[in-house]
């Protein structure tokens, strides 16, 4: 495990970052046809792991295994087990002591599992711990069944410190949080690591250990407008923690419900140095809850305005909670560069809101959000989840009825999946939906789900929100509607830069073209539509299922 002697050994540290993508995706990038593609994000917890940990300890090397940046190259390799393989004597470059796997999501299991099995046989020597959202939750099913040595439970940068100088003096682990296989059946009695009080103590995150030039320019969690995607990007985060109990979240098994603050002075040197070091002008906020403190928000903007940084501009991935957001935040955030507002709605019943899903989300704010970006000139998207446990067909009749009426510029409408570590996870458990099992966790994936309830089975629940997608965001697109022509097309471009046989998203753009009477592009935009349903696949799937949805002059 550690030294043989007296002598302090200063470890070789390994992070890996693992693929969010399901598995059976990955699987079929070996063969060319994967309909979706991994996207580089920026590994925000390994890079604060490693920066703290460089600080705080005397180490050896330390570096990062980065699948997902691996992933461009996957068809160069037979299969995932030459891949995993492949890749980790592709980028490291020394014999690690400690492994560190950072196993956020559900989704990442199976790689996971299939990898930490090849890495014993690389270097069976290496200590490997594993830690993040999903192991927190998950300590006596992994510990059982993977080859891990340890699991570590909450957030980890003290925890790793003091593991690494452990190791160093060649003692017994005795961490907070940590746990081996002799502790599989104290599920009941586990503790969290010691988390971070003070934020400020963080150094910023580790960037060198990242292959920046490439997560700069990548697509990354951007909304890619057309301006925002030729900036060069970096997530952030400003705050740790949210107090609100939703039912369908597990993000506060590890940071927990009390929101800890980051100082603005700490922020603002943050975005400078970003700025400065790597060209960084498009910062995604990685905040469970951003604007949990609209004044200190404020501060922080009004701060970051006065830097006066060209081309700034601000995203938000995890989204905007509705009832802490006011106009001033608004204002605040556009003086910033902020032109995609993205809201949490998640269901647009007041019973489910509060009866179900615990989120009491107030729906008239949300309208009145939407109309003052609209009002404000900038794009309003709303987020909506589906199929919680209890909720009815009628009530999910309620959520399309609101969003039809709602005007958002785009509404992304997702499955409700079991997070373990979720309420709704142990719902689903209690009402016999779902097992407790890991092959429960490969199936996590928030556009389609696999299981029947008794409200709904799973092939009418995925038909239902493809068909209210089509409906919502394509067919009635309120920029449709309304005579907002060239911003339909920036939204329709955006959806065929992922999905670039999207016939409806074509369609979108032909209504936007006749609509300013641009003839001639609407018929190239018509002619594409016909070649892509004789010659994609995926176009005529999507012809052939959804059709109907299309005026009789495009029956081809």
């Amino acid at each position: 495990m550690a030294a043989s002697n007296n002598t302090k050994k200063f470890p070789n540290v390994l992070f890996i970052h693992l693929p969010a993508l399901p598995f059976k995706f990955i699987q079929e990038s070996f063969a060319g046809n994967a309909i979706l593609s991994e996207t580089l994000a920026m590994p925000l917890g390994i890079l604060y792991l490693s920066s703290y940990l460089k600080k705080h300890n005397q180490v050896g090397q330390v570096g990062l295994l980065d699948y997902p940046l691996g992933m461009r190259n996957i068809t160069d390799y037979a299969d995932i087990k030459d891949y995993i393989s492949g890749e980790a004597q592709k980028q490291v470059r020394f014999k690690p002591d400690i492994i560190c796997i950072s196993l956020m999501f559900s989704t990442s299991y199976p790689f996971f599992k299939l990898l930490a099995e090849l890495l014993k046989t690389l270097w069976p020597e290496a200590t490997i711990i594993v830690g993040g959202v999903h192991t927190t939750n998950c300590v006596e099913t992994i510990l059982a069944v993977t080859k891990v040595d340890y699991v570590l439970r909450g957030e980890g940068e003290i925890a790793l410190s003091e593991i690494v100088r452990q190791y160093a003096e060649d003692r017994p682990f005795r961490v907070r949080g940590l746990y081996s296989k002799d502790d599989i059946n104290k599920s009941d009695n586990l503790e969290l690591a010691e988390p971070i009080e003070n934020l400020d103590i963080l150094p910023f995150p580790d960037w060198d250990l990242l292959n920046m030039e490439k997560y700069c320019i990548a697509l990354g969690r951007r909304r890619p407008t057309d301006e925002a995607a030729q900036k060069r990007m970096a997530a952030i985060m400003t705050t740790r923690g949210c107090p609100f109990r939703c039912t369908f979240c597990s993000a506060h098994t590890v940071h927990g419900r009390r929101v800890r603050f980051r100082s603005t002075k700490n922020v603002i040197q943050e975005v400078k140095t970003l700025h400065q070091k790597y060209g960084v002008t498009l910062f995604i906020v990685e905040d469970d809850l951003f604007t949990a403190d609209p004044a200190r928000l404020l501060t922080v903007l009004h701060t970051i305005k006065a830097l006066n940084i060209s081309g700034i501009e601000f995203q938000f991935p995890n989204n905007l909670h509705v009832n802490t957001t006011t106009e001033d935040v608004i204002d605040a955030l556009i003086e910033c560069g902020t032109k995609i507002f993205t809201f949490a709605v998640e269901s647009g019943s007041e019973y489910v809101q509060k009866n179900i899903i615990k989120k009491n989300c107030n729906l008239e704010k949300a309208r009145e959000l939407v109309k003052m970006c609209h009002k404000k000139g900038v794009i309003a998207r709303c987020c909506f989840v589906i199929g919680f446990p209890g909720e009815t067909k009628e009530l999910l009749q309620e959520t399309y009825q609101y969003m039809k009426t709602l005007d958002a510029d785009w509404n992304v409408i997702s499955i409700a999946t079991p997070l373990v570590g979720s309420e709704m996870y142990e719902q689903f458990l209690e009402r016999g939906d779902i097992k407790h099992d890991e092959d429960r966790w490969t199936k996590t994936f928030f556009v389609e789900r696999d299981f029947d309830t008794e409200e709904i089975s799973a092939e009418e629940l995925n038909e239902f929100r493809y068909k209210v997608n089509l409906d919502v965001n394509f067919i009635n697109n309120v920029n449709l509607r309304n005579g907002n022509f060239d911003r339909a097309i920036s939204l329709f471009n955006d959806i065929l830069r992922a999905y670039p046989f999207h016939i409806f998203a074509y369609y979108g753009l032909y209504l936007a073209y006749e609509g300013k009477k641009e003839t001639e592009k609407a018929k190239e935009v018509f002619n594409k539509i016909h070649h892509l349903i004789t010659t994609d696949g995926r176009a005529r799937d999507l012809y052939k299922k959804y059709g109907d949805f299309l005026p009789s002059h495009f029956a081809f």
